[in-house]
Parts: C-alpha cells; sequence; structure tokens
C-alpha cells in the first residue's frame, strides 16, 4: 500500500494520482504580500528621512511597533495562504476519488466518490495565461445525487481528465459493472468476465 492520505484509505487501495493547485492559485497572495512587504521596507529605509520626526521620541516607539506589526502579520498572512493552498488535493485512488478542502489551518473538508458514481470527465481551458501554463479545470460528472467534482488551477487537465477516465473504465472492468459514461443508465450494472487488470501509470503527483 502507498503512504495513507485519508483515514478512509483501505490497505488494499493504490494512489494512482494526486493533483495539487498549480501555483499560480496563489499569484494574487503574492502580488499582495509583495506590496505589503515593499511598504515595510519603504518605512525603515526612506521614511525616516523624509519625516525625521517619526523616528524620534515617543513617535519612534510607535513607528517600531507599526512596522514590526506590518511584516509579522504578512508573513503570517503569505504562511497561512501557502499552507491552505499545499493541502488543498484531489486524490484518485484505485477505488475513489477524494477531494480534501483544507478550509482553515484547524478546519478541512474530505469528500469522497465511488468510482462507480463516475459519469463523465471533461477538462477546459480558459485564457492565455491557462494556455501558456498548461493549467485548467477538471470538472466530474456525477451520477444520482452526488454533487459534481471540480479541480481547479488543475496541472495538465486533459491529461488528469484522461488517467480519472482509464481508471474508472479499469475499476468497472475489475469489479464486473458498467456505470456512469459506460452506460446510458448509471444504475443498470451488466456482469462482465473479469481480466487481470494493472492499474496505468503508477504513482505520480502534480505539482
Amino acid at each position: 500500500m502507498s503512504e495513507k492520505y485519508f483515514e478512509s484509505q483501505q490497505e488494499d487501495e493504490d494512489v494512482i494520482i494526486l493533483v495539487r493547485r498549480h501555483i499560480i492559485a496563489l499569484v494574487p497572495v503574492i502580488a499582495m504580500s509583495a506590496l505589503l512587504y515593499l511598504i515595510g521596507l519603504l518605512a525603515v529605509l526612506v521614511f525616516p528621512f523624509i519625516l525625521p520626526v517619526m523616528v524620534q521620541g515617543f513617535a519612534y516607539n510607535i513607528y517600531v511597533i507599526v512596522v514590526s506589526l506590518l511584516f509579522l502579520f504578512t508573513t503570517i498572512f503569505v504562511f497561512n495562504n501557502w499552507v491552505l493552498h499545499y493541502l488543498h488535493v484531489a486524490i484518485l485512488t484505485t477505488e475513489h476519488l477524494v477531494e480534501i478542502d483544507q478550509a482553515g489551518l484547524f478546519s478541512r473538508k474530505i469528500s469522497e466518490l465511488a468510482l462507480e458514481k463516475i459519469q463523465d470527465v471533461s477538462s477546459s481551458q480558459e485564457g492565455l495565461i491557462n494556455t501558456m501554463f498548461d493549467i485548467g479545470e477538471v470538472e466530474i460528472q456525477t451520477a444520482g445525487e452526488a454533487p459534481n467534482f471540480v479541480i481547479e488551477y488543475a496541472p495538465d487537465p486533459s491529461k488528469t481528465a484522461q488517467k480519472i477516465m482509464e481508471t474508472e473504465e479499469i475499476y468497472c472492468e475489475k469489479h464486473g459493472i458498467r456505470t456512469g459514461a459506460n452506460s446510458s443508465n448509471a444504475n443498470n450494472n451488466t456482469t462482465l468476465n473479469q481480466p487481470t487488470i494493472e492499474y496505468p501509470g503508477g504513482e505520480w503527483e502534480q505539482k
């Protein structure tokens, strides 16, 4: 068994792919943080020469506290957003598609979807930036009342979508069923011969 990523992962349930959002999703955070750090540097290196009164007497104490808090909260802001970005992940296993949504440092939501409930998988890219960096959105349509899964900022979305469909088809063949995209009725299972199955590609990780 590969490394265990979620509580309900079975002993014989291997990870096929692990998809984290592309780093470009953090561009707004990086831009805002850079601006705040720049303001802090200006406050340290430039403002004292423009307004000397700021570094004299009691005003100097206030000045140091304000600048220190600016750097402190900016650093916390960057760290918090990086942790949420890194821990938000979609995991495709030999049995399930799992999304771990890290809503906060101490809050997470785990959604699991059995592969037999997958009806269709599509990928899309919009805009010049997404096309240049080969990132996009992968949507997994599900059967019944299960909500659709959407993986945003997915690296190489077409490859991810293809891998999900391949694994779903192999799962159905292995268990002797046809569901989702393989049948017009997701609840109408058909018994098949069960050949020896090898999952494609092995374990790999997209960052």
